[in-house]
């Protein structure tokens, strides 16, 4: 008897294609929104772009000393430098600012919803091998004690870290950020602390607000002008005057009176300083006012100032 053997119709490698073209798609997604950080006399680490106004997440220990140069370098060739803006020790977290044009955060998923068996990815600088990306599973969730009246939880997977992944994502099968790659508690398990945590410490930080940058007053519209508008308001607000950083003025006049903001009509003071709040440092802000006697349209950009509108 002559056996016939039928070729396997199974691919060899062990795991699915979809899940393969999965994860390429979540990498190429992701890899702008993460970054190398190199810091003076320490070596590098990685950071996720949490705002697209520049700021970054990274881990204490990556950028320790506050004297010390640092220096993001970004997917696309970019180099910058940035400084540190907030950190805590006992949470090994740190934010850090560039100031840059087009940069893409991540999204933050739930840490809360992860369950132990979930895959989660990792991407880093191992070595100073850039963008290097690991696969694992979640193993443990808990908490570890950090000081004597001081617990926080963390993620352990099996996701394979080395020096320079400090500060990385990990990831959830959506390419959602669930953890800040730690690595500083030890042990045979890779260490994250959960993005809940991160989001926890980065609302208990003091607030930037947004402002114009201008000193602001109710008052009241000239009739003509309270009858074409739409809808029709009594009041106004003046731009008294202003205090700008001379490098970002804007078209933006003493003797102006805003009346919209993005369509929103601007009765008072505490509407247009609610609106305002709404963009962040360097956003522009589209507005409708009236200038000797015309009704126009410009855009004026933010900045963060406590003590004006």
């Amino acid at each position: 008897m002559v056996q016939t053997t039928i070729p396997s119709t199974q691919s060899s490698f062990p795991l699915p294609d979809a899940f393969s073209t999965a994860l390429t798609g979540i990498f190429d997604t992701v890899q702008p929104g993460i970054v190398q950080v190199y810091t003076e006399r320490r070596g590098g680490g990685t950071g996720i772009i949490w705002h697209k106004d520049g700021r970054i997440i990274t881990n204490n220990h990556v950028v320790p000393d506050d004297t010390a140069k640092i220096q993001v370098h970004l997917a696309d060739g970019r180099t910058l430098a940035a400084t540190v803006l907030h950190r805590n020790p006992r949470l090994d977290l740190a934010m850090i600012k560039v100031e840059g044009d087009n940069l893409q955060p991540l999204s933050a998923g739930d840490s809360s919803k992860l369950r132990v068996g979930e895959w989660v990815f990792a991407i880093g600088h191992p070595w100073g091998q850039r963008w290097s990306l690991t696969a694992g599973i979640v193993s443990t969730i808990g908490t570890v004690r950090l000081a004597k009246n001081l617990t926080t939880q963390y993620i352990k997977s099996d996701v394979q870290l080395a020096p320079g992944n400090s500060g990385g994502p990990l990831l959830n099968a959506e390419g959602q950020v669930v953890g800040v790659n730690a690595m500083i508690f030890g042990g045979d398990l890779s260490v994250s602390i959960p993005s809940n945590i991160v989001n926890q410490w980065l609302a208990e930080l003091p607030q930037r607000r947004a402002v114009l940058g201008v000193e602001i007053q109710t008052i009241e519209l000239p009739q003509a002008i309270q009858q074409i508008l739409q809808p029709q308001r009594r009041t106004g607000v003046l731009i008294v005057s202003t205090k700008a950083r001379r490098e970002q003025l804007t078209d933006i006049l003493v003797g102006d009176i805003v009346l919209d903001v993005a369509d929103t009509p601007i009765t008072d003071t505490a509407t247009l300083r609610h609106m305002v709040t709404r963009y962040t440092e360097g956003e522009t802000v589209p507005m409708r006012i009236l200038r000797g006697g015309t009704v126009t349209t410009l855009d004026a950009i933010t900045q963060v100032m406590d003590e004006a509108a």
